[in-house]
């Protein structure tokens, strides 16, 4: 697995590698009308999430390599706001990363008050859930105090979805 030149960005090749492994996944649910699980539900996020932000991330960066030739009316690049139109649609990717980041705080949460040790690949995610659960304990139970936190700590909230997302594609592409 290779990452390069981009913040919290793969290359395309990991990505196209990730992206398939989780087709490779879904496709036999398809055929019979199952239902991914869990695990897999996280995989399809992550892949609609990471594929399409590099991709415009990466698409950028073509643009200012290219220069001038990015104007032209033929050159292709006159499509990229379709990709802006991805990242909106099937569920936007911001919205994905906070329903990522809510069911790892659940999770934490039930693993914490069972005693569960932390994983070592979790340890990121769990530290991050810390740090949320200590300023959300402050709330007393208030969901609108809670939800007020939350919108305050928006940093620790993507920083935890990109922590989830970043084991993910690891844990696939091992």
């Amino acid at each position: 697995m290779t990452y390069d030149c981009l913040p919290h960005q793969v290359t395309a090749a990991a990505l196209e590698e990730f992206v398939g492994r989780c087709e490779a996944k879904l496709a036999p649910l398809l055929a019979t009308n199952g239902v991914p699980d869990a695990n897999l539900a996280h995989e399809i996020a992550t892949a609609k999430v990471k594929a399409v932000e590099a991709s415009i991330a990466l698409c950028f960066r073509l643009k200012q390599e290219v220069g001038s030739y990015a104007l032209m009316g033929d050159s292709g690049f006159a499509h990229l706001d379709f990709l802006q139109c991805c990242k909106f649609a099937e569920g936007d990717s911001r919205v994905l990363m906070l329903k990522m980041a809510r069911d790892r705080m659940r999770r934490f949460a039930t693993e914490a008050k069972a005693g569960v040790p932390v994983l070592a690949e979790e340890r990121k995610e769990a530290q991050l859930c810390g740090i949320l659960a200590q300023k959300i304990v402050g709330a007393k139970g208030d969901k609108a105090a809670e939800a007020a936190v939350w919108d305050e700590e928006w940093v620790s909230v993507y920083a935890l979805a990109e922590a989830m997302m970043e084991r993910t594609m690891k844990q696939v592409l091992k």
